[in-house]
């Protein structure tokens, strides 16, 4: 093996705008560039929102659904696939892929790398369909990963087969970004100071608490306005409700999924995210901290791992709108506050999350499954094992 390319199978949902096929994506890119792996990502949806994602030219395949829900018949379409390609990795990303992955698992015996694990809820119901799902995905998994230590606790993998890989940034993303003020003009933003929150519209991002805060304090203030932006389904009751309340008041925003994010955090001033039912690592989050901006999140699951409160940012739980309405103000008035929150913010990413060091990991991990040795490449800390 160690005389021709490795062979991998990348399997996802989609690649629609989300966090982990933000990371599939970013990993994709480090994989390319080492040379010595030939990729393969398969599909059940031929949702793509990521323009890098085109222009790595990686070869792809998306199967085809015969029903749209429960569709049992992509167990053996992936099989066929694997039989096909002859990887020697399958690389899962999603409890459902995982699953779809098993009987080719078990009748090729393919390494299993499972990185279902971008969550980490506060509460998990132990008597349902979905954790049998997961017990029998882990336990056919040769190496189960985390992107948070939160998250591991949450779902109690096997320890002797879990490790926690944090998410990779690509620090290039931020260079060149587009000027502030046209940013700011482009979003029809006309005030000094703007708060912003990166999350789709779902039950998992409280956008309600977002702009009930919105509310509270530009009924206070004419200097701060809010953003909200990120992917929404038409139909659904939250997205209704921030359509309606953005109407009556031009400094609450929503103009749904961009591309420019980046952008639009750089010119903004102080960055949110509400997660009612528990947080992975968020890109959203490092993304506000690796453009040098203090945070406001939910205290739960690995927040707690990029947040220190009161040292970047501020950590919050059974808050009122009112209270957190207060630290958004506050920070918005000690602008040596908010730099020094925001220098913190960026040191502790640029030391902790480049994409060299979640990559490096990745690589670790596959030679690991597949008994090989990795030639050290970088001064990175070691791969983090669960049971450490």
């Amino acid at each position: 093996m160690t005389d021709k390319s490795i062979k991998i199978i990348l399997f996802i949902g989609s690649l629609r705008s989300g966090g982990k096929e933000r990371r599939l994506v970013e990993l994709l890119s480090y994989l390319q560039k080492r040379n010595q792996y030939k990729l393969l990502v398969v599909m059940t949806s031929h949702k793509i929102d990521y323009q890098k994602f085109y222009d790595l030219n990686i070869p792809y395949y998306v199967i085809p659904k015969s029903w749209s829900k429960n569709d049992l018949t992509i167990f053996y379409k992936f099989y066929k696939i694997v039989k096909s390609y002859e990887p020697d990795l399958i690389h899962t990303w999603g409890k459902i892929q995982t699953l779809y992955s098993l009987p080719s698992i078990l009748k090729t015996k393919v390494p299993l790398i499972n990185s279902q694990i971008t969550a980490a809820p506060p509460f998990i119901n132990k008597i349902s369909i979905s954790f049998l799902i997961n017990l029998l995905n882990f336990k056919i998994s040769k190496t189960v990963i985390a992107n948070s230590y939160a998250g591991l606790e949450a779902f109690t993998p096997p320890m002797n087969k879990s490790y926690i890989i944090y998410n990779g940034v690509d620090f290039d993303r931020f260079k060149g970004l587009a000027d502030k003020l046209a940013i700011k003009k482009k979003y029809n933003i006309k005030t000094p100071y703007t708060v912003i929150m990166v999350a789709s519209v779902s039950q998992n991002k409280d956008y309600k608490l977002f702009f009930e805060i919105a509310q509270i304090v530009t009924k206070l203030r004419s200097d701060i306005s809010f953003i909200g932006v990120g992917s929404y389904i038409e139909a659904d009751t939250t997205y209704q409700h921030i359509k309606k309340i953005t109407s009556n008041n031009d400094r609450l925003i929503f103009p749904g999924r961009i591309d420019d994010v980046e952008a639009l955090i750089n010119a903004c001033d102080i960055g949110v995210l509400f997660s009612p039912n528990g947080e992975g690592t968020s890109n959203a989050i490092i993304e506000y901290m690796a453009l040098s901006k203090p945070v406001i999140a939910s205290r739960v699951g690995g927040n707690l791992e990029l947040i220190s409160h009161n040292e970047n940012g501020y950590l919050v739980k059974d808050s009122t709108a009112i209270e957190i309405a207060e630290l958004v103000t506050e920070l918005i008035d000690d602008k040596e506050k908010r730099d020094k929150f925001g220098e913190r913010s960026k040191e502790f990413i640029l030391n902790s999350f480049s994409l060299e060091s979640m990559g490096r990991k990745f690589e670790e991990v596959y030679m690991n499954a597949l008994g090989m040795d990795i030639p050290k490449i970088t001064n990175d800390s070691s791969l983090i094992h669960a049971s450490n």
